[in-house]
């Protein structure tokens, strides 16, 4: 019945200031969502919901989540760190936290695999 478009711009740089000017129903007739940093709650329950969808049975699980989170964090510290020294940015998005949690479970059930196989050796 409706039809919804998702645009997505970088703010960084003169070509969105310049696409607002050209364009500017995309400010006046469209909704901007920013997204910000994740708060560490945040990242603490996406993983846990994460690790608990793809059944992953860790010794320590709540050490593990915990570690999730601050790998996370001292990444977003580390990237801004960066920006600050050669004025590059790098993009820490919530994508890249789920893909770290996706790569965490691929590499343990692969890992975990070839333990047992090592095993019936």
């Amino acid at each position: 019945k409706n039809v919804h478009v998702v645009l997505a711009f970088s703010p960084v740089g003169d070509s969105f200031r310049n696409r607002l000017r050209m364009f500017p129903s995309l400010v006046n007739c469209c909704t901007i969502d920013w997204f910000h940093e994740w708060p560490a709650e945040a990242l603490y329950s996406v993983a846990k919901q994460h690790m608990t969808q793809q059944q992953v049975v860790l010794p320590d699980l709540e050490g593990s989540l915990q570690m999730f989170k601050v790998i996370h964090q001292s990444v977003e510290v580390s990237a801004k760190k960066f920006l600050q020294e050669t004025k590059r940015n790098v993009y820490i998005t919530p994508t890249s936290y789920l893909e770290l949690l996706t790569s965490f479970g691929s590499i343990l059930a692969m890992k975990r695999i070839q333990v047992g196989t090592q095993q019936h050796r």
